[in-house]
């Protein structure tokens, strides 16, 4: 039995971030991909905006790698749950401005929903906890401290 296709695609995904593939993350991705950063209200149309939306991340933090925890497929749709893990050696561009490189580790859980036809991401959203990122790079306080 084949997976579906929208798990197949979700793992490409996964496996060209990991390997730090900027080509091969465009190409999981249709010439009209919609993808919504739902925690930073950030919205992508298109090859291009995918492009520089995730090769953003892979400069900011160029040891990323994304630990897959759950996959569910359920034909052309996938969620996929992973663990973002890196270090913030770069600035990472933000629709309020770039963060200037902080040296520090992050630790981050987050959710992909997405839907695929004919092997390529075709609308998806991102889900994770933004104040843990912040708190993370020191620009938060941690709440567990107050």
């Amino acid at each position: 039995m084949t997976e579906p296709d929208g798990g197949a695609v979700l793992r490409k995904f996964v496996e060209a971030m990991n390997g730090h593939d900027l080509d091969q993350v465009v190409s999981v991705a249709s010439e009209d991909i919609e993808f919504v950063d739902v925690a930073a209200g950030e919205e992508i149309r298109g090859r291009e905006q995918w492009r520089h939306y995730c090769g953003r991340y892979l400069k900011a933090f160029p040891d990323l790698q994304l630990e897959q925890t759950n996959l569910l497929a359920m034909g052309d749709s996938a969620v996929v749950e992973a663990i973002a893990r890196g270090r913030q050696d770069g600035a990472l561009e933000t629709p309020a401005g770039a963060i200037p490189p902080t040296g520090r580790e992050v630790k981050v859980r987050f959710c992909f929903v997405a839907r695929a036809r004919d092997g390529q991401i075709v609308d998806s959203r991102e889900y994770y906890d933004a104040m843990t990122l912040m708190t993370q790079l020191g620009l938060a306080p941690d709440p567990a401290q107050g």
